[in-house]
């Protein structure tokens, strides 16, 4: 136990010397600088020092976007010195890139360099004229490009000028489809894995479209009520359920219901399991 605790206490003495002696040098190079010819010229020396060389530089943080990206827009690469590039530019730069939310850059003297970045989240992709993810906060956030990941709910019917413009009704009706594909998540009867897209209809509020083809209104509303209907009606129909067309949830005590023709003249012959 003694033998441990002076080994840590080694490591942190030497630590401590360490910096000391960094700091020292800095400070007695400063004032070298400032002694030739004003701060500029020693600034200039210090900067140009290879005691500050970039040795190691550390990215963290990124999943989506490479290493060598992040340093390309940074413009940081080893072997520049240390004070050679301005960290608030860096940052910026980084940051311009779609996938990055947020980018931190800090310097560890004499010659290393830390980067972290935060990335974007999509949650759901708008289609307007072209495909757009979304973030938490619902803001449009990246165009989609070939080889990016597109299991995510798909929501069309709004224009990509009022989801920036946040018109606050097309924003409620978007907050509500994405709960419905979260209440889908959830569900054994009707689960997401059957939505192919929430559409929301500027007239009709929300629907959702089955991979099938079949076209469900819920309309606007209690989400958790239109749902919970759909579930009911899914339960009630049975097999039969699997022949929709068309199912209008939207109104509170009505059903309305379309098959494609083969089911319903198997229902037109068999009226006993009709509803």
């Amino acid at each position: 136990m003694t033998r441990t605790r002076l080994t840590r206490t080694k490591v942190r003495k030497r630590k401590l010397t360490r910096i000391l002696k960094w700091s020292g040098r800095i400070a007695l190079m400063v004032l070298a600088g400032s002694a030739l010819a004003g701060t500029k010229l020693g600034w200039d020396k210090l900067k140009r020092s290879p005691d500050f060389r970039i040795e190691c530089i550390d990215v963290m943080g990124n999943r989506r976007v490479s290493r060598e990206e992040i340093l390309y827009l940074a413009k940081i690469r080893p072997g520049m010195g240390i004070f050679e590039f301005r960290m608030s530019g860096a940052v910026k730069a980084i940051e311009e890139h779609p996938w990055v939310r947020k980018a931190s850059i800090s310097r560890e003297l004499p010659n290393r360099v830390m980067i972290r970045v935060w990335e974007e989240e999509p949650i759901a992709i708008l289609v307007a004229d072209e495909p757009y993810y979304l973030d938490a906060g619902l803001h449009v956030f990246k165009k989609l490009i070939a080889g990016d990941e597109t299991n995510y709910p798909i929501i069309t019917g709004p224009s990509l000028e009022a989801v920036e413009n946040r018109e606050s009704e097309t924003m409620e009706r978007i907050q509500n489809a994405l709960q419905v594909f979260s209440l889908a998540g959830r569900s054994k009867l009707f689960p997401a894995e059957q939505i192919s897209e929430l559409h929301i209809d500027p007239a009709l509020g929300l629907k959702l479209i089955t991979v099938p083809g079949a076209v469900i209104n819920l309309g606007d509303g209690d989400v958790e009520e239109k749902y919970g209907k759909l579930e009911r009606v899914r339960v009630e129909m049975g097999e039969r359920f699997l022949s929709v067309k068309n199912l209008d949830l939207s109104q509170p005590e009505k059903v309305v219901a379309s098959f494609y023709q083969a089911q319903t003249e198997r229902i037109m012959e068999s009226p006993g399991e009709a509803d």
